[in-house]
């Protein structure tokens, strides 16, 4: 477990890309490498408000797996929040809602779907108490999977985080994790978080950050990637073995 944690609080680019078909940079961290283009903080709209095409470049969707109805749209989220999630900025985060039948807010996933195709996108993902895993896809033209990951519900949390199921904004550690990917081809055009794999799992995102630019991480910051995961990669193994055993 330490090793798992050790490797996302270095920045770590998870071993688990979808049969290496990520062109560019996957790297899943508890603070954001990417700057630049357009950020949506998600602070403009009122709590409550079912969000759409509210904002310029993205439209937004909700998507329900296995779990629950896809139709709907996701909605604001003001602190105090419904459920057990927190934000990297602000006090404004994006969840799900019930809109189109799911049988709870705040656990349908999210999907952003961009105007023109973007070099890089990066978002946070949040849940204070997790219960699953969470996927995180990025998809290309005609649906194309580019890149795909799972964060283990062990590894959103990092380590030394005491903020509570309600973290107050400005809450540091903050309760979760940065994904981001860089494609220096610009054909990223959507992203979908979610939703657990958990039924009935909580979560939010925040800080939705795009760019037709390509954004690439520091040299540093992929040396150190490579190595998580090669130390994701062990600990996942280890944790195989132990649950054989």
């Amino acid at each position: 477990m330490r090793m798992l944690r050790f490797a996302f609080l270095m920045s770590a680019a998870l071993a688990l890309v979808s049969g290496g078909l990520c062109r560019g940079a996957l790297v899943v961290s508890y603070s954001p490498v990417t700057s630049g283009g357009t950020l949506i903080d998600f602070e403009s709209q009122a709590d409550g408000t079912l969000i759409d095409n509210q904002f310029p470049g993205v439209t937004f969707s909700q998507y329900g797996g296995s779990f629950y109805p896809s139709a709907g749209r996701p909605q604001i989220d003001e602190y105090p929040w419904l459920f057990g999630y927190g934000a990297s900025s602000g006090s404004h985060v994006l969840t799900g809602s019930t809109e189109g039948g799911a049988p709870f807010p705040t656990v349908e996933g999210i999907v952003a779907t961009f105007a023109s195709p973007a070099s890089s996108v990066e978002i946070f993902l949040s849940d204070t108490a997790p219960l699953g895993d969470y996927p995180v896809s990025f998809f290309g033209a005609g649906g194309v999977l580019l890149a795909s990951v799972t964060i283990p519900a062990s590894s959103i949390l990092p380590p030394g985080y005491s903020g509570g199921a309600l973290p107050p904004p400005g809450t540091f550690p903050l309760p979760g994790v940065f994904v981001s990917l860089t494609d220096s081809t610009a054909d990223i055009v959507s992203i979908v978080v979610g939703p657990s794999t958990a039924n009935g799992d909580a979560f939010a995102v925040d800080d939705l950050r795009f760019s037709s630019t390509a954004v690439v991480p520091e040299p540093s910051t992929l040396a150190v990637a490579g190595l998580s995961m090669i130390i994701l990669t062990a600990g996942y193994r280890c944790r195989r073995r132990g649950q054989a055993a």
